[in-house]
């Protein structure tokens, strides 16, 4: 049986916004075409999909189900809606791109790499969980994330596309400067420097710490990563990061990157969207340019 898309769109509306009246103004129809398109999807589907109660709609079993599934092709629609407005008023493209902050220096080249006049990246950056949920709303058309292969939203799926190690990063005049790799028994003895407890790399740090049962000696909280970098450089404490969160002060001589001799270091970096087949032509052009990027060097300077 085929299935009006736009009763899927409308179902959409109404488990967003909790309301059929809300999902009647917001899609400039009436309430009882709202009610009678539900209920031809309802009978469609062979379920009940909500039940009425006094502040609005709660939906039933059979309409969590359905509810990804009228989520995805929603979103669909309004990309196909947006690209013919992109089209017929020859504007440029966009792709939105969601990235997490560890991967801020590769999304700033992809973003320069499409400013012409065909095809621009707007970047948005957040905590990893967060930027999943834009994408599966369709805020994002897509985004870059660390450790992503965890649970995602329906119709989303994860595309590792690089990976790189954790390394302790220290001032350039530290003790341990020129020693090329270190066991994490070194941190006993320093103060380690934190960014956000969201952090995805602050997650992995933790659990290597945690396995391997040192404490340091100090634990300086600072939030956020740009805090962070400027007390790595005035001398404050180390920090486990990936070498390219901080690759221009390694090279301007004020931080050294060191290895670790320890087990499940490495942060897999992904893609999350739709599946590629899925995405508009714009979104995997630049997605597969950023497969064509050498991946983050691990190695010392």
């Amino acid at each position: 049986m085929r299935i009006n898309p736009d009763y899927l769109v409308t179902f959409s509306a109404v488990a967003e916004l909790g309301s059929v009246s809300k999902a009647a103004e917001f899609l400039h129809l009436s309430q009882p075409a709202v009610s009678g398109q539900l209920r031809a999807l309802s009978d469609a589907v062979g379920a009940p999909l909500y039940t009425r109660h006094s502040r609005g709609v709660a939906l039933t079993s059979g309409g969590l189900e359905l509810l990804p599934l009228a989520q995805a092709v929603a979103r669909n629609i309004r990309r196909v809606g947006d690209l013919a407005h992109q089209n017929r008023n020859h504007l440029k493209k966009q792709v939105r791109l969601g990235v997490s902050w560890t991967l801020a220096t590769r999304a700033v080249h992809l973003a320069a790499h499409f400013s012409g006049d065909a095809l621009k990246v707007s970047l948005h950056s957040d905590h990893t969980p967060r930027l999943i949920q834009m994408v599966a709303d369709g805020e994002l058309d897509a985004t870059l994330a660390v450790d992503a292969s965890h649970a995602l939203p329906d119709g989303l799926e994860a595309r590792r596309f690089s990976s790189e190690d954790l390394r302790l990063i220290v001032p350039g005049g530290h003790r341990l400067a020129k020693i090329g790799y270190v066991n994490l028994g070194v941190l006993q003895d320093e103060t380690v420097l934190w960014p956000m407890p969201e952090s995805s790399v602050r997650r992995r740090a933790v659990k290597l710490l945690r396995a391997s049962g040192v404490t340091p000696q100090r634990e300086l909280e600072l939030g956020s990563f740009l805090a962070l970098k400027a007390a790595l450089v005035e001398g404050l404490g180390v920090a486990l990061l990936p070498r390219s969160m901080v690759s221009l002060e390694i090279t301007g001589g004020h931080l050294s990157s060191l290895g670790l001799e320890a087990n499940d270091i490495t942060l897999g970096y992904h893609v999350v969207s739709a599946p590629l087949a899925m995405l508009p032509g714009a979104v995997r052009e630049v997605l597969e340019h950023l497969g064509r990027r050498p991946s983050p060097s691990s190695a010392d300077a």
